[in-house]
């Protein structure tokens, strides 16, 4: 799934969620996303560095993704280069997963975002660190971040963190929306 195809998914995904609840996960986590076989959950963490782990596990042929996530205000992380990372483990993911960040600037979702997409965790793995790096818009309203699962498997992620870090730490994400063509093209296929 293309970047700002999967930021504009969860957009949506989270306007369509944020109300409810879901009782396998702790106040604050909601799971949303396209795919229709994927169950969140906190499960234990067999050798893990905790003791649970937020879990999400996808049915084999599951097409589409599902993401763990929280929504915050950007008012603490507006102007800074904000780090997200996590502690992941995975288990036959078909497609791959990753950690996410997104931050939305009034109704313009998506100002700066990365979901791993261009490098991506696949496979099976044992526990890892994963993080993102955004430059934050200084009018960031809000910062929505989880971690995802494209397709099958299961994704295992603990012990978030969110912090400032200095303008020498390298970003990771992409800043902007996208460049869009002022003009439609190809109308009738050749």
């Amino acid at each position: 799934m293309k970047t700002y195809a999967l930021a504009a998914a969860t957009a949506v995904g989270t306007l369509a969620t944020a109300l409810a609840v879901t009782p396998e996960l702790p106040a604050g986590w909601l799971q949303t996303g396209d795919a229709k076989t994927c169950r969140g959950q906190v499960l234990p963490a067999s050798g893990g560095p905790s003791a649970k782990a937020f879990t999400l596990s996808c049915k084999a042929g599951t097409e589409g993704y599902s993401t763990l996530m929280q929504q915050i205000s950007g008012a603490d992380y507006a102007g800074k280069r904000v780090r997200l990372s996590a502690r992941l483990h995975g288990e036959q993911l078909e497609a791959w997963g990753g950690l996410w960040m997104r931050a939305d600037s009034g109704q313009r979702a998506g100002t700066a975002f990365d979901n791993m997409n261009d490098r991506p965790l696949r496979g099976s793995f044992g526990w890892q660190t994963a993080q993102v790096v955004l430059d934050i818009p200084a009018d960031a309203t809000a910062l929505s971040f989880g971690f995802l699962l494209n397709g099958a498997g299961q994704l295992q992620a603990t012990q978030f963190a969110i912090d400032v870090v200095a303008s020498d730490v390298p970003t990771t994400g992409q800043s902007g929306a996208p460049v869009l063509p002022r003009q439609p093209s190809n109308l009738t296929p050749s």
